[in-house]
């Protein structure tokens, strides 16, 4: 029997494109441009073990990126 998946597809946006998104626009807005909801970058951001504030101060964005 063959398995039907249900659901909205994974977005798999780059990390780092969410991080270039958020400063350049200074707030979540940026999903708009991403293509995607506002959670979705917040649950990324989770992920990723950053806040909303540490990625608008951080004055690098290498230093946000894992490894």
């Amino acid at each position: 029997m063959k398995t039907v998946l249900r659901g909205r597809p994974s977005l798999d946006i780059d990390l780092a494109q969410i991080l270039k998104a958020v400063r350049d626009h200074g707030q979540v807005v940026a999903a708009r441009e991403l293509g995607c909801l506002d959670a979705y970058l917040h649950v990324r951001l989770k992920r990723a073990g950053l806040t909303l504030a540490e990625v608008l101060e951080a004055s690098n964005l290498e230093t946000l990126l894992p490894g």
